[in-house]
């Protein structure tokens, strides 16, 4: 059961009733039936789902940044990878996208929990989104370690391009970012990037 309130943008309450009202009357007027068996509960289905996907604050960076557990770094830890599942909504048409990124970083003086790393880039989806954004805001909170360099590789699939416009059934979208010295240095960078699967 979704609580009566919750927290919105800018510390804001959003009253979760008036919300599945919305949805609601949406339906109606695309001529549905929302009273129907297979209707009657999704305004609040759909509002759990917007809830868990928009509902951010002013400073996604320094939220995901909170997941950061940092510890110090053994000597010579060597390329630390990381490979985990997203999914978020894209700000253009609030269809659903979903994949892989894979974190791969040479630290510096400090790690952090691997399962931080995944923590990090789900926050990071909790708002409308494209996934270059996500991709480069994944590197900057990385880099509040500190490490020698970053490089976030991310692999999806749009439903807005499957579903709508083209509706290529095939597609796929990679991006990828490095930073620190992985930006320069085209050693360490081919390292990292053969850390990919």
């Amino acid at each position: 059961m979704i609580a009566p309130q919750a927290n919105g943008v800018n510390g804001t309450t959003l009253a979760v009733g008036a919300y599945e009202n919305l949805i609601r009357e949406q339906l109606q007027m695309l001529g549905h039936n929302t009273k129907s068996d297979g209707l009657l509960e999704t305004p609040q289905r759909v509002a759990r789902v917007h809830l868990e996907h928009f509902n951010h604050s002013e400073d996604p960076i320094a939220d995901a940044a909170l997941h950061l557990k940092p510890f110090d770094a053994p000597a010579n830890p060597g390329l630390v990878s990381v490979r985990c599942s997203f999914s978020a909504f894209c700000e253009h048409h609030l269809l659903p996208f979903f994949g892989t990124a894979q974190v791969v970083y040479l630290p510096g003086e400090q790690i952090t929990g691997l399962s931080k790393i995944s923590r990090v880039v789900n926050e990071l989806c909790k708002r409308p989104q494209i996934q270059e954004r996500i991709t480069s805001e994944t590197a900057e909170v990385m880099m509040r370690l500190s490490p020698v360099g970053v490089l976030v590789d991310l692999v999806a699939e749009h439903t807005c391009m499957r579903v709508r416009g083209v509706r290529d059934a095939c597609s796929s979208t990679r991006t990828r970012v490095a930073t620190g010295d992985f930006k320069n240095d085209v050693d360490l960078r081919n390292q990292a990037v053969s850390m990919l699967d």
